[in-house]
């Protein structure tokens, strides 16, 4: 069993509720409970059953861009992509599970009977109750409307445990009035892996705005009071930027500051509002991170080239407006690299790149690693597979993000507002030109990404920096969702620019010498002034072999995106155990 925790701790109990390894915790099965009220009529009984709750964050959450337009790989899972689906059908699969949500409302029950203080119990309710609306966001997304429970359920609770699901509206009022009651009670301390008041308040903001968005741009799901939710998300944002601890990490230095924010072994507290911790000494026991986007097996995971044109130049102008579509089209992997964004050379593999913790030498990229030719490096650092660094689930700039968005959604945006937000996102990135709100004007690229929106400029710019700030960092799934602009799931993605094909030597980082060369193969005789890339045969070139032209990973046929594919299917075998249960429109159709 992997061993990820958050927070890391030091204390060990031999109760059977948790086992004693490495003077680490590590959850043992839900069914062994302590069943005496005695147990937490202590703090240290309250704290320890509660440290559970935190296995509940998965390190797996950072790899969702790879189901979106920000990347592209091989095979599963691909089906939003191509909508091959495949219907979960054991009970408990495919996220309809409520084991957690049970434990949750068990020690809520437990706690509120509790003895302690009503200080000390009122912040590890705030604590649970952050858990539980956590875990209900997480089946709202997928499902829509699920139900709703309070209390913990006992095996002959029938009419509780078979009843219809409960409305989206009830359930999410339900999330809210939990995240309101956490940061009422949570301490104002500054954690970085550990759950606060601020980080209640990060991660209202976060859900709020989900909502909100979801249910403005989703209109054929009739859900009320968003702009209620959105309100809700900048009340909450605006509230951790007035007042919080939290700043963006900056040394000064924007071609690195970017990039170490995720390498270092512990996250800068100043920016970092949570994230999962790793024992240093444990085997097996970190994130697998390098390997997902450095292993041959693992999918071969690319940037898109969509997501490359949202870099901005190092100006902060946009590469849209630099360039012309036919110079994009055939401009070389170096030349789309010059005087760019330093987030993006911190994030994917341009000329002159050095491995984080190794000795240098030239790397161009492996093709046997990803489909485009934009190799993913964000995070990536020495180990071949395992590390131990931190890994950050919510971090203050996103917050920012929040922020500019809900604010411009509510007709709030202005100079103070731009100027706490975007800018100073901006400013760390190392743009000398802050964007004016009168002045702000969009690109044909984002009005065709966010064609809801198309018409409105400073919205579109607001979700071009999320894209480019929040890269590779688990958000682009969830935001492509919340929006309503599905489409951008069945795009055909494309690479880098080869201006030679198969078998001919090419000049990949412009400096007057022949460095690369594509094959299909890699001949017996190699000339050892070359890199030899491997073309996998799921890849090829929009003109040929023979000629090159850009990478394309695939070539399928376009399957427009339908509005129920925003939800997920329920299992059929709960189906069939609750005739109370309704599955998602359209999903009963898929065989």
């Amino acid at each position: 069993m992997k061993k990820y925790i958050l927070p890391i701790l030091t204390v060990c109990a031999t109760l059977q509720l948790f086992s004693c390894s490495d003077d680490f915790l590590e959850r043992t099965p839900d069914t062994q409970i302590p069943e005496s009220q005695v147990f937490f009529n202590s703090e240290t009984g309250l704290q320890m059953f509660s440290d559970g709750f935190y296995r509940y964050f998965s390190a797996n959450s950072i790899k969702e861009d790879a189901t979106s337009d920000n990347c592209e790989h091989l095979g599963s899972p691909a089906d939003i992509r191509t909508k091959d689906y495949a219907l979960p059908t054991a009970l408990g699969s495919g996220g309809w599970d409520w084991t957690s949500i049970r434990n949750v409302n068990y020690f809520i029950s437990k706690c509120k009977e509790s003895t302690v203080e009503s200080e000390i119990k009122n912040k590890y309710l705030g604590l649970a109750r952050f858990f539980r609306a956590y875990l209900y966001f997480s089946k709202v997304k997928a499902f829509g409307d699920v139900p709703w429970y309070s209390n913990a359920l006992n095996t002959n609770d029938d009419e509780e445990l078979y009843k219809a699901r409960d409305s989206r509206t009830l359930v999410m009022d339900s999330v809210l009035a939990d995240l309101d009651f956490a940061i009422k009670y949570l301490p104002e301390e500054q954690y970085h892996n550990r759950i606060s008041h601020w980080t209640a308040l990060a991660f209202k903001s976060r859900i709020c705005l989900y909502e909100g968005t979801w249910r403005k741009y989703h209109p054929s799901y009739n859900l009320p009071n968003a702009e209620k939710f959105i309100q809700e998300s900048f009340n909450a944002s605006k509230e951790l930027v007035d007042k919080g601890p939290y700043k963006l990490y900056t040394t000064g230095n924007p071609v690195s500051d970017y990039r170490m924010l995720f390498l270092f072994t512990t996250a800068p507290a100043e920016e970092c509002i949570l994230s999962l911790s790793f024992p240093q000494d444990q085997t097996g026991g970190g994130a697998e991170y390098n390997y997902f986007f450095t292993d041959y097996s693992n999918g071969n995971h690319g940037a898109t080239r969509s997501l490359i044109e949202d870099y901005f130049m190092v100006d902060g102008t946009s590469f849209n407006v630099k360039y012309s579509e036919a110079e994009q089209e055939t401009m070389s992997f170096a030349d789309e690299m010059k005087n760019r964004d330093p987030r993006l050379a911190a994030s994917i593999i341009t000329p002159g790149y050095i491995r984080y913790g190794t000795d240098g030498g030239r790397n161009y990229g492996d093709f046997m690693q990803n489909r485009t030719g934009y190799q993913i490096c964000k995070r990536v650092g020495p180990e071949p597979y395992v590390d131990y660094r931190d890994i950050i689930l919510m971090r203050y700039a996103e917050v920012l993000l929040n922020y500019a968005e809900a604010a411009e959604e509510l007709g709030k945006l202005d100079k103070t507002i731009l100027d706490k937000t975007i800018n100073e996102i901006r400013k760390r990135a190392g743009f000398n030109i802050p964007l004016i709100l009168e002045n702000i004007t969009t690109d044909n690229h984002q009005r065709a990404l966010y064609q809801q929106i198309k018409d409105n400029d400073v919205l579109c710019e607001i979700r071009h920096e999320r894209r480019v700030e929040l890269a590779f960092e688990g958000l682009r799934y969830d935001d492509i969702i919340r929006w309503g602009e599905g489409h951008l799931f069945r795009e055909t993605y494309e690479g880098i620019y080869i201006n030679a094909g198969i078998n001919t030597p090419v000049d990949l980082d412009s400096d007057g010498i022949n460095d690369v060369c594509f094959v299909r193969e890699k001949p017996e005789n190699l000339d050892k002034n070359l890199t030899y890339i491997e073309i996998m045969g799921a890849n090829g070139f929009s003109k040929g072999d023979n000629e090159g032209g850009r990478i394309i990973p695939y070539n399928k046929e376009y399957v427009p995106f339908e509005d129920w594919e925003y939800l997920k299917p329920i299992p059929t075998e709960e189906l069939t155990l609750n005739k109370n249960l309704k599955q998602n429109p359209q999903w009963e159709l898929i065989k």
